[in-house]
């Protein structure tokens, strides 16, 4: 899910909600550790954000019993009331997803899971990488989607900070002169920072594989565009792709092979395997021809990431206070 709002996912659970008089019910919200022999939840700080018609009117607050369970008695109901519980687990805040609060129903329930937090980054790498290049017009499009891999039971941070003591958890080096900037899926905007060599996230990455898919452009107002990127995680496989015939690509060798787009012109692929941090691919593009764009076979190789994961409405920040009212699914951006 690209950059849920608050606005956005509650709205999708309000609509087409039968007219009915507000009420009054019971909330139960259940927080689960998913970190094998996990430290204890009792305790945890859990947080009920109550919206209406897509609005925030109340934040209520209580504490995990010993069972993990947090009782929120007495919460507005109503057609177009939602909830969105937020369990705050060695510092950090873990998001469940929205409860409508149909006044039919008396008793409703949130789930939230939270792990253990480790800074061992170690854990963090890419399975696959794929970069497509093409020609739009008078720049380069750069598409990337990696497959992000936590191989631990644990939510990842780093203890790396900048500035504004915001932990750089994934670095991702793009190439100079990069310009507009584009993520979608996994990754959410407010944790982004951008940077002259490219972007870090901030928030921490929970276990498991996460669909990473990003855009950006290079200008071509020159005769030859060089171009490197740097890996920054342990990569297993790298493809790049570049559409046969939009241009010159040197650096490379040769190219392992060539798929057939949709519209018979050819694209070739060059593969990196077993890539270390600090390895650099580089290579030049000249001669440039821009033609139309093969979006149909773009969007069959980006398809390939779709199944690798669901991308999970909960992501996790550094927590602080106070929590800035926003994103159901997410977060209020948060500090150690």
């Amino acid at each position: 899910m690209r950059y849920s709002s608050a606005p956005v996912l509650i709205g999708l659970f309000l609509a087409g909600m039968p007219a009915a008089a507000f009420a009054q019910a019971r909330l139960t919200v259940e927080v689960k550790n998913r970190t094998a022999n996990g430290t204890a939840i009792a305790g945890d700080e859990v947080v009920l954000q109550l919206y209406r018609s897509q609005e925030q009117i109340e934040s209520l607050q209580a504490k995990a019993d010993v069972d993990g369970k947090a009782v929120f008695e007495k919460i507005l109901t109503g057609p177009d009331m939602a909830a969105v519980a937020t369990a705050k687990h060695q510092n950090m805040a873990f998001r469940s997803e929205p409860v409508a609060l149909n006044p039919a129903t008396g008793e409703f329930s949130a789930s939230v899971q939270v792990f253990d937090v480790s800074t061992d980054t170690s854990k963090l790498s890419v399975g696959v990488h794929h970069i497509m290049v093409a020609v739009r017009g008078a720049a380069l499009e750069f598409t990337e989607y990696m497959q992000l891999k936590n191989a631990s039971d644990r939510a990842i941070t780093s203890v790396k900070r900048d500035a504004e003591n915001r932990p750089a958890v994934i670095e991702v080096k793009l190439p100079q002169g990069f310009q507009d900037l584009s993520a979608s899926g996994y990754l959410e905007p407010e944790a982004l920072v951008v940077t002259p060599d490219g972007f870090y996230d901030t928030m921490a990455v929970p276990p498991g594989e996460h669909q990473v898919t990003f855009s950006y452009k290079v200008g071509i107002d020159r005769g030859a565009v060089k171009i490197v990127k740097e890996i920054t995680l342990p990569t297993a496989e790298l493809m790049l792709f570049w559409t046969h015939g939009q241009g010159k690509l040197e650096g490379l060798g040769e190219p392992n092979d060539r798929l057939a787009g949709a519209d018979g012109v050819p694209i070739e692929y060059y593969r990196r395997s077993a890539l270390k941090p600090g390895d650099r691919i580089a290579f030049q593009l000249s001669g440039f021809s821009a033609k139309k764009s093969d979006s149909y076979t773009w969007i069959i190789l980006g398809a390939v990431f779709a199944v690798l994961v669901a991308i999970a409405l909960w992501r996790l920040r550094p927590k602080a206070a106070p929590t800035r009212s926003g994103a159901a699914g997410r977060s209020g951006q948060q500090r150690a």
